[in-house]
């Protein structure tokens, strides 16, 4: 079964939906960042120096950053059993203050040790310093950030349409939230998922279904629109509802269709619509 003759029966039927359920990056917003670039981690060292008196020189910091990415992740996976885990990033900003901290302390006491593994707990979380570190991490990793076409009129034709318009994104809200509200968008959700503050992200089945359960949403009234094949349209096929792909970064067909089949998703009756030049406006054809 041809994907094209899947979304033609859909068009005819004219299935309706009332819960629109949105991935962010790729699909209402198309950004860039680039953690690579070594002026990231010159500016972001530099700004631990200046705001947390901690000295790293730029690359430690970048290996460690993602050491200790990989090593809580690693952590959170064994802790709550999931394929797919999203660790909290406040989570590895602490570690490496606290690390560097509890190192020179040592120094200075003449107890230095080659690695120092210290408490979470010692930097609050929450805090207005560490959050403004985040933003200042992620803008200056950042070299693109607009909203895609037609987003903003979309979301005002199906709120004036009664449907309701969920957020569901493999982020990190230390970064979003902010992103979210620089691009006008925040006040349209009637729900906002985030992965990072559930401890997982898609395609893990659980994420989409903890949404649905929260708003007390008809999975058959549902659909799930992305621009990736094997997390935006892997966790509505994890959870059997309908989807839309995205197609804003031109994957080629037999890429898609490749994808497709990797997750079973070829079937009539789980294959998701394609609009296969990313024109946002089209899913109110749906």
């Amino acid at each position: 079964m041809k994907i094209k003759e899947k979304r033609s029966t859909m068009i005819q039927t004219k299935k309706t939906y009332d819960n629109y359920i949105f991935d962010l990056y790729g699909t209402l917003i198309d950004i860039h960042t680039d953690e690579e670039n070594p002026e990231l981690w010159e500016k972001t060292a530099d700004y631990l120096k200046e705001h947390f008196d901690v000295a790293y020189a730029p690359q430690e910091l970048r290996t460690r950053y993602l050491e200790i990415c990989e090593d809580e992740t690693n952590k959170l996976k064994s802790r709550i059993h999931a394929d797919y885990p999203e660790i909290l990033i406040e989570n590895v900003w602490i570690r490496l203050i606290t690390e560097k901290r509890e190192y020179l302390s040592k120094a200075q006491s003449g107890t230095t040790t080659d690695a120092v593994i210290v408490s979470a707990h010692n930097i609050d979380k929450t805090s207005d310093s560490l959050r403004t570190l985040c933003i200042f991490f992620r803008e200056t990793s950042r070299d693109k950030m607009v909203i895609y076409d037609g987003v903003i009129d979309t979301f005002k034709k199906l709120k004036a349409s009664g449907k309701k318009i969920f957020l569901l994104s493999n982020a990190q809200r230390a970064f979003t939230e902010k992103e979210l509200e620089d691009c006008g968008l925040t006040d349209f959700f009637d729900g906002i998922y985030i992965s990072s503050d559930k401890e997982i992200k898609k395609p893990q089945r659980e994420f989409l279904s903890g949404l649905i359960r929260e708003y007390f949403l008809n999975p058959a009234k549902c659909i799930m629109i992305g621009n990736e094949i094997s997390c935006d349209v892997g966790v509505a096929f994890n959870n059997g509802i309908d989807s839309i792909f995205l197609n804003t970064y031109a994957y080629p067909k037999d890429m898609i269709q490749r994808d497709l089949a990797k997750m079973g998703a070829i079937d009539e009756d789980y294959s998701p619509v394609i609009i296969d030049d990313g024109d946002f406006t089209k899913i109110l054809d749906i």
